[in-house]
């Protein structure tokens, strides 16, 4: 996993663990093996030899698509795959690591004529990421690639904010999701049940923390980074909350290769009563809320009509009728009189219309078919243009602002209870997203007056610094906090400067006033900027 680290550190961590020290036919019969979540299946089980899991040299080296040359002469085995090169010897403590040598805790041992190696070094050579699942007795056993990330910000049991630390993408941030599990809601509608406590895990184990993350077939519509967490310690994250009862398995298609270890690991906890498990009346009633939540919301939105049931697809015409609502809540009235389509047609309607694409929550095209099942990736088309986000730098998502859907999979329809709580995430970003491209508009005007009188000024050095500063406010192109700040920063000191550039150059001093309050003025439009656009990254 840290190719850095890995060889000084090769020698200490053989054992896995030391809850692992325990009598071999114990252990033998419990301990499971999962490589990039395939589970293996050994002719014979593995060993606990002095706090060492030894399993069998040929399963585990092919699987991990090693090469091995065995000398029956001297009883050494010498593994390569790619740059990577192991040498052993049965019996002996010396190895050679890519020509290092190395001290191991544990000699490689021959019994019943079967070849047994320990399992955290052999992985670990070959450049995988190695974790254990004490309580259930489980190793496992990454090999694709890798990306370090530094966690800022938990938001709920399954999903952080991290930046990136290396590679292309450093300084980057994303919204990170995790995959194949599901912590209990805290976030979308009413509080379930073992939610705080599962997000207080989350924040206890990655808040500040470096982590490493690896990816499945697809992200996310939404922006989010669908990924499987791994701490520096090599512990699956995903694995252990489940484990731990702070999650379920929730497999969705086509990223599902940790499918099987995190039904096995469910099914556990669910046996152990660990966590969200644990038997009480709490527990059972936990999905009431929500259900009772997504009426209630349904009724203010004018979309509960007879019977409900918030499983139901939403179409069309119902999402966009009800987003209309939400965001344009002074023509509720008319809303509601008719359906969607025949507003469109409707004479007295066109402006509201017209408005609605103007804005771009609306195309022409989409009222064609009023009855047409909403996908989440129709859904986060309409999100992204109403809420501008595309427009924004840096690559700014929807799920940078807590906006996504509980479906990941692009062309998956969306229920009742899927629209309305990503409209609810939507409502609460739509404002202070729309007062801070406001504010960046007012300060771009500002610009144009300090540019156009920079060409005026004597001093030709100033006059360029000012206007190349003008022109930095003018792109409106500062999605991030840091962007902000340091153009709130260039824009004091080039106030500094024009301050005192008054008091000494008579000959522009009508102009630099003017240059100097406009400067002001779009400082203080930044201010509002940069606090809108806080609130909109942290209302969700």
């Amino acid at each position: 996993m840290f190719k850095k680290l890995m060889i000084s550190s090769i020698v200490a961590i053989t054992s896995l663990s030391s809850p692992l020290q325990m009598s071999a036919a114990a252990v033998e019969k419990e301990i499971s093996v999962y490589v990039d979540g395939e589970k293996l299946h050994f002719d014979v089980y593995p060993k606990m030899i002095n706090g060492n899991t030894l399993v069998p040299m040929r399963t585990i080296f092919e699987r991990l698509g090693a090469a091995i040359e065995w000398n029956k002469d001297n009883y050494s085995i010498k593994a390569t795959k790619g740059e990577q090169s192991v040498y052993l010897v049965i019996g002996k403590k010396d190895a050679t690591v890519n020509g290092e040598s190395l001290k191991l805790s544990q000699a490689p041992v021959m019994i019943d004529n079967v070849t047994y190696v320990p399992l955290r070094f052999i992985s670990e050579s070959m450049g995988t990421t190695v974790g254990w699942l004490s309580k259930n007795q489980t190793v496992t056993i990454n090999s694709t690639p890798l990306e370090k990330i530094k966690v800022t910000r938990v938001k709920d049991g399954d999903t952080f904010v991290g930046q990136y630390t290396d590679g292309t993408s450093a300084g980057k941030q994303a919204v990170f999701r995790l995959i194949g599990v599901d912590t209990p809601e805290v976030l979308n509608g009413p509080i379930q049940f073992y939610g705080p406590e599962a997000s207080k895990y989350t924040k206890d184990q990655l808040i500040g923390k470096t982590v490493y993350v690896s990816r499945d077939q697809t992200d996310d519509p939404y922006g989010r980074v669908l990924a499987y967490v791994y701490l520096e310690d090599g512990i699956f994250f995903n694995a252990a909350l489940v484990s731990n009862g702070f999650a379920r398995s929730m497999a969705i298609a086509p990223n599902t290769r940790w499918e099987g270890l995190f039904e096995q690991l469910e099914s556990k906890a669910k046996e152990e009563h660990k966590g969200m498990w644990v038997q009480t009346e709490a527990s059972n009633l936990s999905i009431d809320p929500v259900k009772n939540y997504v009426i209630s919301k349904s009724k203010e939105l004018g979309i509960l009509q007879g019977e409900f049931h918030p499983e139901q697809l939403i179409t069309k015409e119902q999402l966009l009728k009800s987003l209309l609502i939400v965001l344009f809540p002074e023509i509720k009235a008319v809303l509601l009189a008719k359906s969607f389509y025949e507003l469109s047609q409707d004479e007295q309607f066109k402006e509201v219309l017209q408005y609605s694409i103007h804005v771009g929550l609306v195309l022409k095209d989409e009222v064609v078919n009023p009855d047409e099942p909403v996908t989440t990736v129709d859904a986060a088309s309409i999100l992204k243009r109403v809420m501008h986000v595309d427009s924004m730098e840096q690559g700014k998502t929807l799920s940078d602002f807590g906006i996504y859907a509980l479906r990941s999979n692009p062309n998956e329809k969306l229920t009742y209870m899927d629209a309305i709580l990503l409209m609810e995430k939507t409502n609460n970003a739509y404002q202070p997203i729309k007062d801070y491209l406001f504010h960046l508009k007012e300060a771009a005007k500002e610009s144009e007056v300090i540019d156009q009188l920079s060409s005026t000024l004597s001093n030709r050095a100033m006059a360029e610094k000012i206007s190349s500063f003008a022109n930095r406010i003018s792109l409106r192109n500062f999605s991030d906090v840091d962007g902000l700040t340091n153009l709130k920063t260039d824009a004091t000191d080039v106030l500094k400067e024009v301050t005192k550039d008054i008091k000494s150059n008579w000959k522009d001093i009508l102009n630099l006033a003017k240059i100097k309050n406009a400067i002001e003025n779009a400082n203080d439009s930044l201010d509002k900027a940069d606090m809108a656009l806080r609130k909109a990254l942290d209302v969700n």
